[in-house]
């Protein structure tokens, strides 16, 4: 026998309510900054009160946190895909190696078709690398994930490896690929845009080569824990002492980073004049505070979830979470027809009008999610994602 995919009654609702607001953190994160072209601008913005409300949202609330917390909900998946195997007396390997595969084919058809910053091809990549830790402790699991997410970071914060990376495999500067990137978005020429989006997603894989992926596993790990030790049985019920812990103790770990990052957004300090010794320190205290704050955020929701006014209105954005990837699918598409050459063409909104902007998106992906599913089991993508895994059609009517 093999695993067999998850029954729609078998589904937690804390975690279809984590995912849906993880799909609106990657929604304003990307919008904010890729879709919309605003990293090429390198600052030169005329700002309003709005759009430096906009700024410190995206910067204290958003940044980093959805990623985070979409990392670790797969390195959750991939634990409880194993616990179910485990019961069941299942074979897992060779279905969760195809399930990567598909997802890495799937990645790559998003790059080719739609958008260079793609995900899901580099989490399949990294997936074979959980399979280093199926025998191995918890504790084992923790320690690993806190090296690898501490150790590169201070790596990359001490010593000048992007640059040295970039300078030995590409002949161009990162700013001249990203020009290229624009021009051939705004030209809508889709076999330029192709070029285009398959070079910077191997050029920026490629910079960020020796830390990213590592990244990517230690919050897998931290996902992979909290999978095998069951934290969200019961939608979280049994564990209610260590979630009030964890936004506790979440928040503090969060605080050092946000006071310093409050601090470098308000010019009292220059990060850019910082030592060695303190952009270490700096991007230490980053990655930890941006993990507390996830699990702060983590904890809260399931505290929640667990009062019935709450419930009602958190399950509002539960079906977004069901069909994680085809939201994510479908954010590319309308965000690229709005700003790429082939659609609308937009040029960059106010930060205020991109977080507004994206809030309207994600409202109308809500909408259609709730309607979608009343219909049928699954979102289009994942129902592709399923047949392909198992080899055969799934059942897609509810």
């Amino acid at each position: 026998m093999e695993l067999a995919p998850v029954a729609p009654r078998d589904r937690v609702a804390t975690l279809d309510v984590l995912r849906g607001f993880a799909m609106l953190g990657v929604l304003l994160g990307n919008l904010y900054m890729l879709y919309t072209f605003r990293w090429t601008l390198g600052g030169n913005e005329r700002e309003s009160t709005a759009d430096q409300a906009a700024e410190w949202f995206m910067q204290l609330v958003v940044e980093r946190r959805a990623q985070t917390l979409l990392t670790m909900l797969f390195g959750f998946g991939f634990a409880v895909q194993l616990l179910r195997a485990e019961a069941r007396g299942e074979r897992v390997m060779p279905v969760y190696l195809r399930r990567i595969a598909a997802l890495f084919a799937i990645g790559w058809c998003h790059v080719l078709l739609l958008w260079w910053g793609d995900v899901t091809w580099g989490y399949a990549v990294v997936a074979l690398l959980l399979l280093l830790f199926l025998h191995v402790s918890d504790r084992v699991r923790l320690i690993w994930a806190a090296a690898i997410t501490l150790i590169p970071a201070a790596l990359y914060a001490a010593l000048p490896i992007w640059e040295w990376l970039f300078t030995h495999l590409f002949s161009r500067g990162f700013m001249d690929y990203s020009k290229d990137l624009v021009a051939a978005a705004a030209s809508g020429d889709r076999v330029a845009i192709l070029e285009a989006n398959t070079t910077m997603a191997l050029m920026w894989t490629a910079g960020s080569l020796a830390s990213y992926p590592l990244w990517l596993l230690g919050r897998f790990l931290v996902g992979y824990v909290a999978g095998a030790q069951r934290w969200f049985e019961h939608d979280g019920a049994g564990r209610l002492p260590m979630f009030r812990r964890m936004a506790l103790f979440g928040a503090l770990a969060a605080l050092p980073h946000l006071v310093l990052t409050a601090l470098a957004m308000a010019d009292v300090f220059r990060l850019g004049k910082l030592g060695v010794a303190g952009r270490v320190a700096r991007t230490l205290l980053d990655q930890i505070g941006v993990l507390g704050q996830t699990a702060m955020y983590v904890a809260i929701v399931v505290l929640l979830v667990q009062r019935a006014p709450w419930r009602r209105l958190l399950m509002i954005v539960a079906p977004v979470g069901r069909m994680p990837l085809t939201t994510y699918l479908s954010q590319s598409l309308v965000c690229t027809s709005l700003f790429y050459g082939w659609g609308f063409a937009w040029s960059t909104p106010g930060k205020a009008a991109t977080v507004g902007l994206a809030f309207a998106i994600f409202t109308a992906q809500i909408a259609i999610s709730h309607l979608w599913l009343r219909i049928f089991r699954f979102g289009p993508a994942e129902w592709l994602w399923r047949t392909i895994v198992y080899w055969k059609p799934q059942p897609m009517r509810r």
